[in-house]
């Protein structure tokens, strides 16, 4: 065990008057904790690890047995044992270091700050709430300290203390989307749904991608009784986490913060970059994950792992060639890794080399069956290369591996358009559009087929407007307001329909413009559309 003196037991320090960190003279001597070195396992990265721990646990006892030593050097020697304790998740071990830190160095605003992270770590928010207000106590203005001190309040359920916290941050920092993310879930709390609003989608804005928000979103505007808006967004939001699940990244929003970034930094093994890198790409930081995911291959170039969040990353940069050379390289040393291949795919696809795009999905499907998204891109593919029985038999097992999900049906439904089962079509997305009665991509689909189907008998403008009354205004342009004026025309209602189509023209990408072109000539003509979707475009 290590205490003051490196001996068993508990051992008193006096404070040291010429430190202006330690504590004051007249405050009496300081109880310290013992500390020991724990177990360390064995492996190749533990190992550096393991090497890193012994070395600081030399430095402390070495501090310890200094006899010229004082309070400033013994508590930055526990401090920065309490920090590598942190770091490697040894808790117990990091709450004796950092409270003798703090013992020795009381006006030290990292040691309660660190001390509020291990309870937050452990799940006790009531007692990282005290933590976080002594570190308030020393540095009234910083931000982090503000946001992790509310972040404890609202998991209390505190709202009300939060919420001046967070006011002040946001104060000092007005576009930090952590803080923006912080009041919308206060507001919530505190069932202010419109202000919820507001500032959750503030704080989307800032972080369009973020999983947390679309969910917090989702929530105020279900209770504000938008159920549209609210399904929408928990779309999204599975959308986005499923995107950062394909490379096993937790969605995170936390506020920029040096003190735990000291932390993070701390370890020199390839798992603790592959960490850092995966954190920063869940926070949008895509230069600062590659530069972490490097750091990482340079410690385990065999690592498929980093090498994936790697070629990843690049391609979120727009570099595909960079991206593709480290996924072919991750497929080539672990042909099994499917999760490789289904980006490999992407990027393939993306650049239009379909036919390579399609052998990976296939690779992916087949070395781990149960992969949705692969089978997603897959029958999509399948479905544009004109082999529609077997982007069914996708869509199919799709279905059966998650029966919530609606891109399943939805494909389904799409194949059959693409084939022109137009009447097999209608069923479908009827029948869907009930399972899934918050999902306006079905009766967006719905309408474009009773309004314009080449089938007279699947034809019903009336029935396509009926669809579309159930739908927001928003949700009913989501498509350029094509669709409505589809179904008017249907009616006869021409000149409706060339004033929506005039206004979806204005509002489309340029290279769209011309295309549409076409539909307004049948309506200024006072002609109907019989083409529900245009060659390629099919969704």
């Amino acid at each position: 065990m290590l205490a003051a003196s490196c001996t068993p037991g508990e051992r008193t320090l006096p404070a040291a008057e010429s430190d202006p960190a330690a504590a004051p003279a007249d405050s009496g001597p300081a109880l310290l904790k013992p500390v020991a070195l724990p177990e360390l396992d064995g492996g190749a990265d533990s190992e550096t690890v393991a090497e890193q721990l012994r070395e600081q646990y030399a430095a402390l006892t070495k501090a310890l047995d200094d006899p010229d030593a004082g309070p400033l050097e013994r508590g930055r020697a526990y401090g920065e044992m309490g920090m590598l304790f942190m770091a490697t998740e040894y808790m117990p071990e990091a709450e004796a270091c950092l409270r003798n830190a703090q013992a020795l160095l009381p006006r030290d605003r990292r040691w309660p700050y660190y001390l509020g992270h291990v309870e937050r770590a452990r799940g006790a928010p009531e007692r990282a709430v005290e933590h976080f207000e002594q570190a308030r106590e020393l540095r009234a203005d910083d931000v982090p300290t503000l946001v992790w001190l509310a972040e404890m309040h609202l998991a209390t359920g505190n709202p009300g203390a939060a919420r001046p916290l967070l006011e002040y941050a946001q104060a000092l920092q007005a576009d930090a989307p952590a803080v923006i993310f912080g009041l919308g879930r206060a507001a919530l709390a505190r069932e202010d749904y419109f202000r919820a609003v507001q500032y959750l989608e503030e704080a989307l804005a800032l972080n369009p991608a973020a999983p947390p928000i679309h969910a917090a979103l989702a929530e105020a505007y279900r209770s504000l009784g938008e159920v549209g808006r609210a399904e929408a967004n928990l779309q999204r939001g599975r959308l986005a986490e499923r995107s950062l699940a394909h490379v096993d990244v937790e969605p995170a929003i936390r506020p920029d913060d040096p003190l735990l970034d000291d932390v993070d930094g701390l370890l020199r093994t390839a798992a603790a970059y592959e960490r850092r890198g995966g954190h920063a790409l869940g926070q949008g930081n895509v230069s600062r994950a590659i530069s972490h995911f490097r750091s990482g291959l340079e410690r385990q170039p065999d690592s498929a792992s980093l090498r994936h969040k790697l070629g990843v990353a690049l391609a979120l940069t727009g570099n595909r060639q960079a991206s593709r050379e480290q996924l072919e390289e991750v497929v080539r040393r672990a042909p099994e890794y499917a999760r490789a291949h289904y980006s490999l795919g992407i990027v393939m696809e993306e650049s239009g080399d379909y036919g390579r795009a399609l052998a990976r999905y296939t690779s992916a499907v087949r070395y781990d069956p149960d992969y949705v998204e692969a089978r997603l891109q897959l029958g999509g593919l399948l479905r544009r290369a004109g082999r529609p029985d077997d982007a069914r038999a996708q869509y199919d097992r799709i279905i059966q591996l998650d029966p919530a999900l609606f891109e399943g049906p939805f494909g389904y439904a799409m194949v059959l358009v693409t084939e022109g089962r137009w009447a097999q079509a209608r069923d479908r997305l009827a029948d869907a559009m009930e399972r899934f009665p918050n999902t306006p991509a079905f009766p967006l689909a719905l309408a474009r087929v009773l309004a314009a189907a080449p089938d007279r008998r699947v034809r019903d403008g009336r029935r396509a407007l009926e669809v579309m009354r159930r739908l927001s205004e928003e949700q009913q342009r989501m498509d350029l307001g094509e669709t409505l004026a589809m179904a008017r025309a249907e009616v006869g209602r021409y000149e409706e329909a060339a004033d929506l189509q005039r206004e979806a023209i204005a509002a489309a990408p340029e290279e769209l413009q011309e295309r549409m072109a076409a539909n307004l000539e049948l309506y200024e003509a006072g002609q109907p559309c019989r083409t529900p979707w245009r060659e390629g475009e099919v969704p």
